[in-house]
């Protein structure tokens, strides 16, 4: 692992970067090393890195999933096809029933062609350094919520 980390860093920093102050590579680092991520590398002809992703299970109380949490790398065109190939074929052997990814919305167009689709949005209000919004209009002012809310 130490041989290959300093160039998977380097090609996850920007999906990492993407999170901002949820995740960092130390923790991609971590998790792997506890057995909570898979490692997958892509190499070119030449045995040159080229690509990095990570994979986990997660288990929902009805099903279970491959989830593909950070990817990073170039010539994607090159290698997508055989990874999606790849990840069907381990997640079935994992006893999966679907698929899941993280990104930012540009992935619609690219991964629609591999059978996926958007789910959800996810939204995000930051609770830190008094910056929390409420809403203070007539029953729906905080201290009212609050005394509704047990």
């Amino acid at each position: 692992m130490k041989i290959v980390w300093k160039d998977v860093e380097r090609l996850l920093r920007k999906s990492v970067d993407t999170v901002k102050d949820k995740s960092g590579t130390i923790d991609i680092l971590d998790g792997l090393f506890d057995g909570t991520y898979v490692l997958w590398v892509v190499m070119d002809e030449d045995d040159a890195l080229i690509a990095a992703f990570t994979t986990r299970l997660i288990v929902y109380p009805q099903r279970k999933a491959l989830g593909i949490d950070w990817v990073g790398g170039s010539r994607m065109s090159d290698w997508a096809s055989d990874m999606i190939e790849t990840m069907r074929r381990y997640a079935r052997e994992q006893g999966c029933d679907h698929i899941e990814g993280y990104g930012r919305k540009g992935w619609t167009r690219y991964l629609e062609k591999y059978g996926f689709y958007p789910e959800y949005v996810a939204y995000r209000m930051e609770l830190s350094n008094g910056q929390e919004q409420t809403s203070t209009n007539g029953n729906n002012s905080p201290s009212n919520a609050a005394s509704r809310i047990r």
